[in-house]
């Protein structure tokens, strides 16, 4: 009987503390940043490696007064990142080439010309990146002028019209035109700015855009007259620029068969017969050979390259 009792009492109390912690007010909670303490956070060594470097990078770049990349280029390659971070980067592929080369090919030679690669292949990045965004710059011009004449016809002025053209057109013309008026803002004049963007994309096409605006302003007339007929005018030079781009066309294909030709045999040699290339890296005149044949594979691809490119 005692026991019954007992055990009624328990689970009486039991029933209570459930109840208890179910329907009681809720306990207030510790804030988390209460919980975690005020001490301050500390960075994992890498990054701190990494920062070091790349300061240690900036410095050195400084003091030298030399960079392998200039600013300009980064910025018409769309590239973000500091000059200290991008020279850090590529000096570490470089290092990583030089090392996976000379292990996997067993050859310090092998390393090195993987090294030398590297750079070589940033810089002819950076220019296809840039060459890309001013081929994308010029390819919006003509409904850019259209756009802003349109504009001008609805009774705004020149400067609205391209905060309208800054805010709904696609980069890169959207980025040029943004920093055309912020420098406008800043003082600079818009003629000059405009120059200076025709410049730095090196579009001949923006360069009669920004003398038309100049003459307009110097010697007045209706600006959409002047600005339609420069819009013409880039209309027929871009009509005969994609003329010849297609008339020029099997050129290029033939140019990039004949560039990819040598790597693509030897590439297939070096599957289907091991080691028949090996005395290209390992004897002394193999690596001669080698040396003269890149400097005459880079002769020869600037020589086809000035061929088929045909400026308009």
């Amino acid at each position: 009987m005692t026991l019954v009792l007992v055990g009624c009492l328990l689970l009486a109390g039991a029933v209570g503390l459930l109840a208890q912690a179910l329907l009681a007010d809720p306990v207030p909670r510790v804030p988390r940043n209460r919980r975690l303490g005020t001490g301050v956070k500390t960075e994992p060594l890498w990054r701190v490696a990494y920062r070091g470097l790349v300061n240690g990078v900036d410095a050195l770049l400084k003091k030298r007064g030399w960079v392998p990349f200039r600013a300009s280029e980064l910025e018409m390659a769309d590239v973000k990142k500091p000059l200290g971070v991008v020279v850090t980067w590529v000096v570490g592929c470089t290092v990583a080439a030089f090392l996976v080369g000379t292990v996997l090919g067993r050859s310090v030679f092998t390393g090195a010309l993987l090294a030398v690669l590297v750079p070589v292949a940033a810089k002819v990045t950076f220019k296809f990146r840039a060459g890309r965004r001013r081929s994308a710059f010029a390819g919006q011009l003509d409904n850019t002028l259209r756009i802003i004449a349109s504009a001008l016809r609805a009774g705004q002025s020149l400067q609205i019209a391209l905060n309208s053209v800054a805010a709904d057109a696609a980069p890169p013309m959207s980025e040029e035109i943004t920093r055309i008026i912020n420098e406008n803002r800043l003082g600079r004049d818009l003629v000059e700015a405009m120059t200076a963007s025709a410049d730095r994309m090196d579009s001949e096409d923006f360069l009669w855009f920004a003398e038309a605006v100049e003459v307009q302003r110097d010697s007045g007339g209706n600006l959409n007259d002047i600005i339609d007929t420069v819009a013409e005018t880039i209309r027929g030079r871009a009509e005969i620029r994609e003329k010849i781009r297609a008339y020029a066309a099997e050129g290029k294909a033939s140019c990039y068969v004949l560039m990819a030709l040598p790597v693509a045999l030897g590439i297939a040699y070096s599957l289907l017969n091991p080691g028949y290339l090996t005395p290209l890296f390992t004897e002394t005149i193999g690596r001669m050979l080698l040396v003269l044949s890149g400097i005459l594979y880079t002769i020869s691809w600037f020589w086809m390259r000035a061929i088929i490119a045909i400026k308009v």
